[in-house]
């Protein structure tokens, strides 16, 4: 009668090795779960960066958009108002020849005329685009800056927020270009021809 060879070593010593495996595995497993987890709460912050600032680029366009057209009806009454007063004054005596100079006849007349002067005239994407064509290939740092001075933005931290978050719309549009040193640039006619070729 052939013996049996007995194999329970054997097998307890697969059973394990594969136990180890499968703890590996599990391992692993948790290990890149955090790594995608922390990912997608990184893209979300910088999503959710991204639409703040955009919703307080789309308030302050509603503010400045909503405030030209009021501005722009009292600067007419404004001068017919001196005119009428400085008839009135001519005609009430002579002997005053130094009351122009004194009173308020001639310093209203100038008033009105430099308030709407800080007020952006078009929206930042369109400026930001006119701006690259004109200039050429620009830094966001210098686009920040030149919003800030045609007076889009009052302080830097939002400026920064408003430009980025509006150049990375003109670019998904393709408008502008960003170029591999993080520069923006106007878009060429190859760019413009890719861009509708992808859509």
């Amino acid at each position: 009668m052939r013996d049996i060879r007995d194999i329970r070593g054997d097998l307890q010593d697969r059973a394990n090795l594969l136990e180890e495996q499968i703890n590996a595995h599990e391992a692993q497993f948790e290990k890149l779960v955090e790594q995608i987890r922390a990912e997608h709460e990184a893209r979300i912050e910088d999503l959710k960066a991204e639409f703040a600032a955009v919703t307080k680029l789309l308030e302050l366009e509603h503010r400045r958009l909503g405030a030209q057209a009021p501005k722009a009806a009292p600067t007419q009454p404004a001068p017919q108002a001196v005119h009428q007063s400085s008839h009135q004054g001519a005609h009430q005596t002579h002997q005053s020849a130094h009351q122009p100079h004194q009173g308020g006849a001639h310093q209203p007349a100038h008033q009105p005329v430099h308030q709407p002067a800080p007020q952006p005239q078009q929206p930042l994407s369109d400026f930001l685009v006119r701006k690259l064509n004109e200039v050429g290939a620009m830094s966001r740092d210098d686009l920040r800056r030149s919003a800030m001075q045609e007076g889009y933005f009052a302080d830097a931290d939002t400026a920064d927020r408003g430009v980025h978050a509006t150049l990375l719309n003109v670019v998904k549009a393709g408008l502008i270009r960003q170029l591999p040193n993080g520069n923006f640039a106007p878009a060429t006619v190859l760019d413009t021809i890719r861009l509708r070729r992808a859509m």
